[in-house]
């Protein structure tokens, strides 16, 4: 995959893109990125998925303090399993957030990508103040030499699948629900950072991960999930929380994985979260903890085929 941040003028014209944000890269946005792709391989072009660093809403809203479900690395490799040619990364700053709909069509479509043809959600909104739409967008095509198909919802229970209500799932610990809706597992990247090593002392040790500022991390709990480790898998169990019974009170992303042996201090760690398995827990006595952790294992090895 050819990752382009800056674009030139005209060097991918005739390209087919697919346009949005894509946080969570979900069901319904790959339905968007597939479309793009059929028709990329049939017309013999590249197919690109068009994506805005930061989230829009991040600079437009601030105050709603909006976390991501996939940071840009891993919005890339999900982009990556749709069969996606590659990824235009635009940066989002004051100078776009001011072009209204039609400049940013003509500046950044027609302009500097030179696209035959736009792949679009139902619902999709761009320029100044949201005042693009997808009808706008087709007079902006016939005007400008461009095609554009637009992709219906993709429901789930009668609900329209979006990021937004994604978000509130996860946060609020509806894990399974959430997964569903993304069609994935749930990445979790960062690096491994000195801890305190009590998973160590108590016979578990862990890698403890510093994720991206921005990464919506999960309810807090426990998860089952899988990791790859110099091209070999493992199951892990990974808590996430505050680890009540040691009353330490900061949040801390603690990942067991299972059977292996070594040290990932300083590595890059992802960690693909499957299922959650428990609400944290305070132990008042830590051989309860050590008996319950070993339940933990237990039951993510029966849930987690090692696959990713």
């Amino acid at each position: 995959m050819k990752i382009i941040l800056h674009p030139k003028k005209k060097s991918l014209k005739g390209a087919i893109v697919a346009l949005g944000t894509f946080d969570g890269v979900h069901r319904g946005h790959r339905k968007i990125l597939k479309k793009a792709v059929a028709y990329a391989k049939k017309h013999c072009v590249a197919a690109l998925a068009v994506t805005f660093d930061p989230h829009p809403q991040q600079l437009i809203v601030p105050e709603r303090g909006l976390r991501l479900l996939t940071t840009i690395k891993e919005r890339e490799e999900l982009f990556c399993q749709t069969g996606i040619d590659g990824v235009v990364v635009i940066k989002f700053g004051p100078h776009l957030r001011s072009l209204n709909y039609r400049e940013f069509a003509k500046k950044y479509l027609f302009e500097k990508l030179g696209i035959k043809h736009v792949v679009v959600g139902f619902d999709y909104a761009f320029g100044s103040g949201r005042g693009g739409n997808v009808n706008k967008l087709r007079e902006l095509g016939k005007k400008l030499g461009f095609a554009v198909d637009v992709v219906p919802a993709v429901t789930y229970q009668n609900h329209p699948v979006k990021s937004r209500l994604i978000r509130e799932m996860v946060a609020r610990g509806q894990f399974g629900l959430a997964r569903r809706w993304l069609g994935h597992s749930y990445p979790v990247s960062g690096k491994v950072v000195r801890g305190e090593g009590r998973g160590k002392r108590l016979g578990f040790p862990t890698a403890n991960l510093q994720v991206d500022s921005q990464k919506l991390v999960p309810a807090y709990g426990v998860y089952a999930g899988v990791t790859c480790f110099r091209g070999k898998k493992y199951r892990c169990c990974v808590n996430i929380g505050a680890r009540p019974t040691f009353g330490v009170g900061q949040a801390a992303i603690e990942v067991h994985l299972i059977g292996f042996k070594g040290n990932l201090l300083g590595r890059a760690l992802k960690v693909y979260l499957l299922h959650r398995l428990r609400d944290e827990i305070h132990f008042s006595d830590v051989e309860d903890l050590k008996r319950q952790i070993r339940r933990d294992i237990i039951l993510a090895c029966g849930k987690v085929q090692i696959s990713i």
